[in-house]
């Protein structure tokens, strides 16, 4: 039996990172250069961290100035009349990962060493890969969760933990934002843009931008300017929809006949049909393909499955500019371990050593949630459900 010193399981100093500082300038100028752009428009990070786990959601007002009133000379002027900002209260959940330099990849990387040398470059460069890809999976996992967060959030008015997207964690918890009922339609009947679920068969009414057009409307009547947001599969199906089609051909070749004209939208490109609708209906649209990874294991099998992070069928019409905070619980660590911080320590990756199981663990945890401050803003079109 050879018994090995235990930095036999130290993936760092294989790599040449010695204690914390270094294994954070590691994370800070090789990892983090992925992540500088999060998937979460709309949301910024709350400029400080908290110690408590509970949160408060404030419901903020649009920057409305009701107008002058009139009255005479020597009468005084009534105060604008302020509206208390409504708090709702909740809990941050907690997220972790962990990944493990095991008994395999050791006895590979002894394999190396005994080729080339303890100290060779072959070593060095193949123990930097390990880390970096560890490190990598890690948080790479929690900015993920962060932009399904925010997708989930906007498009469906919640973030609701499932056996779908949280199959090795707890479910049934449901983070809401507290949309008002009022901003959501739900179409009905021949309404419908499609009435089956394969979406082949249309409503024999439907008018998917003139259901756009009406949703613009009503958040202007509320001081609303914004933009729709939509999931990149299901733009498609619109732009596909054959009243969609006609009216683009229509605005394309106003002088032409309408089998030119009907014609001439089926030929044009997505780009091209996404401008048009743009323009029709009033608003950008900004459609998102965002998806996350989901992992589960099944009898012994491991399984991923692919989730899309913004919902399908669902239109959502949303205020420009800054729509909420992701707020965050300050991590803590214990003095003597190796610890390094990630998303301007929001973040903490947490390594050490397990004798028993022979690994060298690289976990990980990240105490965030995205908060919405304009939820009452937000607007919601389910065109066929």
């Amino acid at each position: 039996m050879n018994t090995f010193d235990v930095q036999v399981y130290d993936l760092l100093s294989r790599a040449g990172i010695s204690g914390g500082r270094q294994l954070q300038a590691f994370i800070d100028n090789q990892v983090m250069q992925k992540y500088n752009n999060l998937d979460i428009p709309g949301f910024t990070f709350a400029p400080t961290t908290q110690l408590d786990f509970t949160y408060e959601q404030v419901q903020s007002e649009l920057n409305l100035n009701p107008v002058a009133n009139y009255v005479d000379v020597d009468s005084p002027a009534t105060p604008d009349a302020t509206k208390a900002a409504k708090t709702v209260t909740g809990r941050i959940p907690r997220m972790k990962k962990a990944e493990y330099y095991n008994e395999d990849k050791i006895r590979k990387m002894l394999i190396l060493e005994q080729r080339f040398g303890v100290n060779s470059d072959n070593v060095r460069a193949a123990a930097i890969t390990d880390l970096f890809i560890s490190l990598d999976n890690l948080i790479g996992g929690h900015v993920n969760a962060l932009s399904f967060q925010r997708h989930q959030i906007v498009s469906t008015g919640k973030f609701t933990l499932t056996a779908d997207n949280n199959p090795n964690g707890i479910k049934g918890i449901t983070f809401a934002s507290h949309v008002p009922a009022a901003n959501t339609t739900t179409l009905s009947g021949n309404k419908k843009w499609w009435t089956d679920a394969e979406k082949t068969a249309e409503g024999s009414t439907a008018d998917p931008i003139k259901d756009m057009v009406e949703m613009v409307e009503a958040a202007r009547k509320k001081g609303v300017k914004g933009h729709f947001e939509v999931n990149y599969n299901f733009l498609t199906k619109i732009l596909g929809h054959s009243k969609v089609v006609a009216t683009i051909g229509i605005n394309a070749l106003p002088a032409a006949d309408a089998t030119s004209q009907a014609s001439y939208a089926a030929i044009l490109g997505r780009e091209r049909k996404k401008a048009i609708l743009t323009e029709l209906v009033g608003a950008p649209i900004v459609e998102h393909d965002h998806m996350v990874t989901v992992q589960k294991v099944v009898k012994g099998e491991v399984q991923n499955a692919m989730v899309d992070s913004f919902a399908a069928d669902v239109v959502v019409f949303v205020p420009d500019g800054n729509l909420g905070e992701i707020v965050t619980v300050e991590p803590i660590a214990i003095a003597g371990g190796t610890y390094a911080n990630f998303l301007d320590n929001r973040g903490l990756v947490i390594i050490d050593a397990d004798y028993r199981k022979k690994v060298q663990a690289y976990n990980s945890e990240l105490t965030s949630l995205a908060v919405p401050s304009l939820a009452h803003y937000f607007f919601y079109l389910k065109p066929c459900a």
